[in-house]
């Protein structure tokens, strides 16, 4: 170890966001003052002091840190002086090591001011380390209850809102972006793509969110980019619930209070507050938007602008191919002309009948059963919602909505005994420290009540996926028979409609009855599925 007057002293002191709260007691003033202090009575040579301002004592990645190890590593420092084992760090494995192994192998001795290096020193780190995750504990529990009343958290506001000046947790509208916004859920709406709709904000020269922002601050944009708008940006934009009122936050996180690298979290852990400021988007316009993902939905333009409609949706049912849309021209004996557009499966447009049968059906045709059969569901709806609601639930999960009131029973009754064996379990080694039971007695009766908690814990995991599934089933049910009672006197048919309801068309094989072609069509909804196999109707097209 260095003689008394060799020491070549570095002064390490740190302070936190939340050391802060603290008070001047742990302040950088007052550490480097009581230290400074303390090497001038000692008489040893101050040859730095190394500053960490703002900084989590969780993990070792801190500038001035590193500048110290650096300096430890050439010898320009031989004693490291701290006020206390928490300036250092709060992670008893690092602050372990560097004091028991690193130092010692490079010569230098740790001093703290206000503790003795000793046997106890690991314990002190892990107290300090536990302090660190308990801190976190809060800091996050905090962040969550904030969340949850509906307080926007996030850094930047959504592109079509800002922050309200009187409350900088709450989103108001933005007049200059917002009807920007709205024209994106419209251009989608419409079955533009996400790159299409980019380039036509491009083209008439829209600048894109993160421009508009430092554009806002008078400030210049310091990330390398291009500028401009891109499918990634719209596709975001879209998926965004913000834009009907709600904030879904929660949705990143740190790995853990001794990583802060940021980390995706799972769906069921994002925190949702609905209604907590003005929508932007109508609720029917963002269900078309929403149904559309997923789906490949490019409607063909012929030359006079009209669109073959049921493009990307019709679906051959004996190969699975997509449905290829014609346009028949011609001339009738009278002169005048004609325009009809046919669908047949692009398995056999591709290679011909050894790949599949034609499946041909006509447009008109088929414009006419999809309209009747929403029609036609639509006020089987209207008359009589719950029981087609629990009709759908039962054919979705072969289990009607009392099944759902049962397994909230059992489930509840499971908990209720996994805690009772819980404290059974606990007073068994209270017994056995007591000597008040034998130890073979003991272990009998701790692997049998173990044994019936992980049957328990299973069977509560079993059942709240059930319910969780049920409850979404449930939803998507009532979503779905919401929707359906805005078109019970539907008359025509538009994409929107069609995306908004319709997921697929399946179509089958033409059969000749007498001199007319009939094909069984299968209209599979959004939310549902195929309502047909409840017994409410048929799909049946004449196609010539």
């Amino acid at each position: 170890m260095a003689k008394l007057m060799d020491k070549h002293v570095g002064i390490y002191v740190r302070l936190s966001n939340e050391d802060m709260r603290a008070g001047e007691s742990v302040s950088i003033e007052n550490q480097k003052l009581m230290l400074t202090k303390h090497v001038k009575e000692m008489g040893w040579e101050l040859k730095e002091i190394y500053v960490d301002d703002g900084f989590s004592g969780t993990n070792q990645n801190r500038p001035a840190f590193q500048r110290m190890m650096a300096d430890v590593k050439q010898g320009y420092i031989n004693t490291i002086l701290i006020k206390d084992l928490s300036r250092l760090g709060r992670n008893y494995l690092e602050v372990g090591n560097l004091a028991e192994v690193f130092l010692p192998q490079h010569g230098c001795e740790l001093i703290s001011l206000n503790e003795k290096l000793d046997d106890m020193m690991v314990f002190r780190n892990w107290f300090n380390e536990q302090h660190s995750k308990q801190t976190g504990k809060k800091v996050k529990a905090a962040k969550k209850v904030c969340a949850e009343s509906g307080k926007f958290l996030g850094t930047y506001a959504p592109y079509g809102y800002k922050r309200d000046p009187q409350n900088r947790h709450k989103l108001v509208v933005d007049e200059s972006t917002a009807p920007i916004l709205r024209s994106i859920f419209e251009m989608r709406a419409s079955g533009m793509g996400y790159r299409a709709i980019a380039i036509k904000l491009n083209e008439d020269g829209i600048t894109p969110p993160r421009e508009t922002y430092y554009q806002n601050k008078n400030r210049k944009n310091p990330t390398v980019s291009n500028r401009l708008w891109n499918d990634s940006t719209i596709k975001v934009i879209l998926k965004n619930e913000v834009y009907i009122g709600n904030l879904v936050q929660g949705k990143v996180g740190t790995v853990s209070y001794k990583d802060n690298r940021l980390v995706n979290k799972p769906k069921d852990e994002w925190i949702r507050a609905e209604a907590t400021h003005e929508a932007l988007i109508e609720q029917e316009l963002w269900e078309t938007v929403q149904s559309l993902a997923g789906k490949r939905y490019k409607p063909r333009h012929a030359k006079d602008g009209k669109t073959s409609l049921f493009v990307g949706i019709l679906l051959c049912a004996d190969c699975n191919f997509k449905m290829k849309a014609n346009v028949e021209r011609g001339k009738r004996k009278d002169g005048s002309e004609y325009k009809y557009v046919n669908y047949i499966c692009g398995n056999y447009a591709r290679s011909g009948k050894a790949a599949c049968t034609c499946h041909g059906i006509y447009e008109n045709a088929l414009c006419e059963l999809v309209v009747d059969h929403i029609r036609t569901h639509a006020r089987l709806v209207e008359r009589n919602e719950d029981n087609i609601i629990e009709a759908v639930l039962s054919a979705q999960t072969n289990e009607t909505m009392s099944y759902r009131a049962a397994y909230q029973s059992e489930l509840e009754a499971h908990k209720k005994q996994i805690a009772k064996l819980d404290l059974l379990i606990e007073n068994l080694y209270t017994d056995k420290v007591t000597g008040e039971i034998p130890t073979d007695m003991f272990k009998r009766l701790v692997e049998k009540h173990e044994q019936d908690r992980v049957d328990r814990l299973q069977a509560v995991e079993t059942l709240e996926q059930r319910i969780k599934n049920m409850k979404q089933n449930t939803d998507n049910a009532g979503a779905w028979a919401k929707l359906m009672k805005r078109y019970t006197d539907l008359e025509s048919l538009d994409a929107e409609t069609l995306l908004l309801l319709i997921d697929k068309i399946v179509v089958g094989e033409t059969q000749r009855i007498g001199n007319k072609k009939i094909c069984d069509i299968q209209v599979v909804y959004n939310y549902v599925g195929d309502v047909d196999r409840l017994g409410l109707g048929t799909g049946t097209a004449v196609t010539a």
